[in-house]
């Protein structure tokens, strides 16, 4: 058998439910809180956008040779790099290293002469501070011999054409008139002041307001560095885009322009330093062989002159070119010697290795030296962009260190390979030489002294040939380089775009902050309110009959029915009167019993109006006043005796003596009596039930007032003779907890017939009811829906303020 869901549960998954068309009315009702909040939020949009200062993004574009690529040499650099004069190991992302280094950044600003003083102009508010750049009226002079307090503002006010106000403000108190031009002397600030331009001048009125500050170098390279942005236009290519933005896009157009020729610059003299070394290294070569030179020149013109002797005979030719090749051979021996020891020297001296001359330059044709220096250079390359970029304790760059080392020691212990066979080759040359020397033994003595001249002239001859040559070509190799990468556009102010303030987002910001606001307010009050405030609730959290809903009563009478039978009040009584008669449907089911769970719900005034709207139907109807604590009947019904319930219960008065007749019809009342010390112990007596019974004979109905239920237990002593109990709710007074305390009541054995009646519901012409905290909601008739059954309380509204009071 399936069971069906019980009305608790229903009630609570009910509860969970968003209700939208609740809130969506609550909106509606409220859109004037709305509107207020847009409004503000669109004038601070506007507040914000008036007086923020605009931000600039700007963009340039470099091409990057990346020599990963195969086709990264054309034309006349392929003949360079044949040359072996020049060594190119870069990578794109080697190259955005540099880029965004601290030294490129540094050596960019301090070229630029602008850069190290910031101008700024002051609104006539003093809010709106624009930095000026090149627009200032006037330019600082600064005095670099002395010293200059930077970072700290400096303020100008001009006064006229030939002078200004200068102060400086806090621990300094500096407040001078002085002229355009006229030196200003401190022991912090020493500068001039001169108009930059008439035409920049003119722009600007007698007292406008400027400060400028003295730049650290050392904190705009930070600065710059921190905010340049670098990216690839393409992952396959090796465009750079460059960006950064600022207050003034001509500075920041400026700065990329000056950065990309900065860099530029910087990879040609690291071109050209390897030829450059080459050069430097030949030349001091050259220097030490042109005085031997001249003198081998010189001994054997004198020899020659001297001798009479020209020429030699056969056999000493060919024993003078058997002994000049292998001075040749000596010759090359000892110019890689030469190398060796230089090589030796730089590494024992821990030169920078970036200056290192290449091997080829040098005759030195060994693969494996070439290997090892190439190597070296990629790894302190590499290592150099890695500083500018990490931490000196990065694993990364630890692990470059230790490469360096190792291939330092690696190149070390090939030079001193290198020197010792070169030494073995220079020990079998000279042997050989040795056994030539006693073959030209055999010769005439003049012969011989002629071939030994010739011999010493011929050896220093073609090494400095030889070392010319090699000069020539390094000399090519600088002539002819070319950066390995170009700018593809410049930085141009008038492309740079706003990117703050959003001025379009910032109202449409402002437009939903706005709106959210009372959203916020509504859903939060609506969430903290514990107050009963919608028939829904009601239903959801208790499945106990709704009787009757009651208006809320703006007469200032406790009896607003005497005087108005026609008004919406009376006839939401009339309605509660017709479906009690549901719940009493035996003629014998005539007692009444009225209670709320706490004082001020408004118990006494529904049981003194429900009695006499009964009454006049022709019914009698007794009222019986049995909030013994604190009554209030009497003075409802301007009744001045003294005796009531509490002496009849105490066998003091018989019925027919606290049964009195109100001057309406039909409707009679007993009252409370004085406050007795035990109201509960006397209800339960047995006298009571008497009392019952008699006026059940004589009524029709009994109406009873007792106390609040959640207060004390009096209404539950009497519910044995209790045929409808009608527990009160007031909306915007009642807890919503007084609905669980209901729920237990109806599964109680001790009452029976409990219903509900919701009492000052405030109609507002449209179905719904009045909502805490001055929200209010509903659904809006279009119409007066009293149709002529009753007078409404309120003159009839035309269409225009039916329109508007729906937004109410």
């Amino acid at each position: 058998m399936n069971s069906q869901p019980s009305r608790n549960e229903a009630s609570l998954q009910d509860d969970e439910l968003f209700d939208i068309k609740k809130y969506l009315f609550l909106m509606l009702s409220n859109w004037y809180w709305f509107a207020l909040s847009i409004f503000t939020g669109l004038f601070i949009g506007y507040l914000v956008n008036r007086y923020s200062v605009n931000v600039y993004n700007i963009q340039s574009s470099l091409i990057i040779r990346d020599d990963e690529s195969p086709n990264s040499f054309t034309g006349a650099e392929n003949l360079i790099q044949g040359l072996k004069l020049v060594r190119n190991t870069k990578s794109v992302q080697n190259e955005i290293g540099i880029l965004k280094s601290y030294s490129l950044a540094l050596k960019s600003v301090s070229e630029l002469d602008e850069f190290g003083i910031t101008y700024i102009g002051v609104g006539r508010r003093g809010v709106v501070k624009n930095e000026l750049y090149k627009r200032s009226p006037f330019k600082v002079f600064l005095d670099s011999s002395k010293s200059n307090l930077t970072d700290f503002p400096v303020n100008i006010t001009i006064l006229s054409n030939e002078k200004y106000l200068l102060e400086i403000n806090n621990k300094y108190n500096i407040k001078k008139e002085l002229k355009w031009g006229e030196p200003f002397r401190s022991d912090f600030f020493n500068f001039t002041l001169k108009i930059r331009s008439r035409e920049l001048f003119s722009n600007y009125e007698m007292g406008s307001k400027f400060y400028f500050v003295l730049n650290s170098l050392n904190s705009l390279a930070n600065a710059y560095k921190g905010k340049i942005s670098i990216d690839l236009n393409d992952k396959k290519g090796s465009i750079l885009v460059l960006t950064t933005s600022g207050f003034v896009p001509e500075k920041e157009a400026d700065y990329l322009n000056n950065l990309m020729q900065t860099y530029i610059q910087k990879g040609l003299d690291e071109k050209n330093r390897i030829a450059e070394n080459t050069i430097r290294f030949i030349d001091s070569q050259l220097t030490d062989m042109t005085d031997s030179l001249n003198g081998a020149e010189k001994r054997l013109q004198n020899f020659r002159s001297s001798n009479k002797v020209i020429n030699i005979d056969k056999e000493g030719v060919v024993i003078y070119e058997s002994i000049q090749k292998l001075q040749d051979d000596k010759g090359k021996i000892d110019l890689k010697s030469r190398y060796y020891s230089y090589l030796k020297k730089y590494l024992e001296n821990k030169q920078e290795l970036k200056d290192i001359v290449a091997p080829s330059a040098m005759g030195v044709e060994d693969a494996q030296l070439a290997d090892i220096l190439e190597d070296l250079n990629k790894a302190y390359i590499e290592q150099e962009t890695l500083k500018l970029s990490v931490n000196p304790q990065t694993p990364g760059l630890i692990a470059y260190t230790f490469r360096l080392e190792t291939l330092k020691k690696t190149l070390g212990e090939k030079i001193k390979s290198l020197i010792d066979v070169n030494e073995v080759a220079l020990g079998e040359i000279n042997r050989r030489m040795d056994d030539m020397e006693k073959e030209m033994s055999r010769i005439p003595y003049n012969e011989r002294l002629l071939i030994g001249f010739e011999r010493e002239f011929n050896m220093i001859n073609k090494m400095y040939t030889y070392l010319n040559e090699k000069r020539a070509e390094a000399a090519i190799a600088k002539a002819s380089n070319i950066a390995d990468n170009k700018i593809l556009d410049y930085a141009l102010p008038q492309n740079a775009t706003i990117i703050k303030p959003n001025r379009r987002m910032i109202y449409i910001n402002g437009f939903f902050v706005g709106a959210i606001i009372p959203l916020l307010i509504i859903f939060g009050l609506n969430f903290l309110n514990t107050k009963v405030t919608d028939l829904k609730e009601i239903h959801r959290l208790t499945s106990t009959v709704v009787l009757g809903t009651i208006g809320h009563n703006k007469y200032d009478k406790d009896l607003p029915l005497v005087s108005n039978l026609r008004s919406t009040l009376a006839e939401s009584f009339r309605g509660l009167r017709t479906n009690l008669k549901y719940i009493l449907r035996e003629p014998d089911k005539k007692v009444i019993t009225i209670t709320s769970t706490i004082s001020g719900e408004g118990k006494t005034f529904i049981a003194a109006n429900l009695a006499l709207i009964i009454a006049l139907t022709g019914k009698k109807v007794l009222l019986v006043g049995l909030d013994l604590r604190k009554p209030k009947l009497n003075s409802i019904f301007g009744i001045s005796q003294q005796n009531g319930m509490s002496t009849y219960l105490i066998g003091k008065d018989e019925f027919n003596s606290i049964v009195f007749q109100t001057k309406f019809d039909n409707l009679f009342i007993s009252p409370s009596g004085p406050i007795p010390p035990n109201p509960a112990e006397l209800i339960g007596i047995s006298r009571m039930d008497d009392y019952i019974n008699e006026a059940k004979k004589r009524f029709d109905y009994i109406v009873i007032d007792t106390p609040p239920l959640a207060v004390v237990t009096d209404t539950l002593v009497i519910s044995r003779f209790t045929d409808a109990l009608l527990l009160i709710i007031r909306f915007n007074y009642s807890d919503k907890e007084v609905l669980n305390l209901v729920e237990n009541l109806k599964t109680s054995e001790a009452t029976k017939n409990i219903a509900l009646v919701i009492n000052d519901v405030i109609a507002k012409k449209h179905y719904g009811y009045s909502y805490g905290y001055g929200f209010k909601y509903g659904y809006q008739y279009p119409y007066e829906y009293s149709n002529g059954y009753y007078d409404s309380e309120e003159a009839p509204l035309t269409l225009k303020k039916r329109i508007l009071n729906f937004f109410k």
